[in-house]
């Protein structure tokens, strides 16, 4: 009789287990999102890493195991395992580098980002010029005007001078040397970047102004230590009011003016653009747009390699 009560005792107990049981909902397995996928930088040179980082949620109820796979234009290069507890993130991060120029789709998951990689850059020697080497005549400043100024626009890159080569002549007596004259570079606002005295030394001089005989001029080098500019920039050259004698630019007419210029030096030392062109109508350079004054900049720029 006692076994019996024991035995539905028993049964009674399991019902009760089993019942609970199978009210108890079971927890919902691992569930794996990628919320991000970065690339840094976006854009790299052929040969360099980009750093590809993705963030990767378990959003289920369970702990469970994902393997971030990274798909470069669909195909697999790589893969990582990560274990995640409920609710948990992790970081998995991959690093990749490409030997050819192109933009590239990248995947982990189902999001994607594009890499793009360009060609090695390389410090080039680059020469800015708007003339075609040949001078057509060779002025000296007039009256208000003090100083020749040449526009100019650098490469993309921050550009770097180490040359400015002026096209010109120096015409006085004997032994004369032009003073007092300097050669700046300015920014895009004017602003002075760098001065160094403008000598008429590495000129030849003139005594008389023939016609092509001796009124031929030639290329001076001013070297220049390395100034850096970027965008629009400026080469002025003061050389003060002749008086007879004094230092005359190389012209060009080869192309319409865009960029050259005549300034005035101010009692507080400051050079503005002319407001009318000095020179008289009746020569032809009395054409603003026919003139050219014969200056180049010399520097190195960062270029695509080939």
């Amino acid at each position: 009789m006692i076994n019996k009560k024991i035995l539905v005792a028993g049964l009674l107990l399991v019902m009760t287990i089993t019942a609970a049981t199978a009210c108890t909902p079971s927890a919902p397995p691992a569930k794996f999102d990628i919320t991000s996928l970065d690339i840094k930088p976006a854009q790299v040179e052929v040969g360099d890493k980009a750093v590809i980082s993705a963030q990767i949620a378990n959003t289920g109820g369970t702990a469970g195991n994902y393997s971030a796979t990274l798909s470069v234009d669909g195909k697999k290069v790589e893969s990582k395992a990560v274990n995640l507890d409920p609710g948990a993130t992790q970081s998995v991060t991959f690093s990749l580098s490409k030997d050819e120029a192109g933009t590239y789709e990248i995947e982990i998951g189902d999001r994607s980002a594009e890499l793009t990689v360009t060609s090695k850059r390389v410090a080039a020697p680059v020469e800015l010029k708007y003339d075609e080497g040949v001078a057509k005549d060779y002025l000296s400043l007039v009256k208000p005007c003090t100083g020749y100024s040449v526009s100019f626009v650098s490469p993309p890159d921050p550009f770097v001078i180490n040359k400015v080569r002026v096209f010109g002549l120096v015409y006085g007596s004997p032994g004369y040397h032009i003073g007092d004259s300097e050669l700046q570079i300015l920014d895009k606002d004017y602003k002075v970047l760098y001065t160094t005295p403008f000598s008429g030394e590495d000129f030849p001089l003139r005594t008389r102004m023939g016609a092509n005989i001796d009124s031929t001029g030639a290329w001076a080098d001013i070297e220049i230590p390395d100034v850096a500019v970027e965008g629009d920039f400026y080469i002025h050259i003061y050389t003060g009011i002749p008086e007879g004698q004094g230092f005359r630019m190389g012209v060009a007419s080869n192309v319409v003016n865009g960029h050259s210029d005549v300034t005035m030096r101010g009692d507080n030392g400051a050079d503005n653009f002319a407001p009318a062109w000095p020179y008289s109508t009746a020569p032809w350079f009395g054409d603003k747009s026919r003139v050219n004054w014969m200056v180049r900049v010399v520097g190195k720029a960062m270029v695509q390699q080939q």
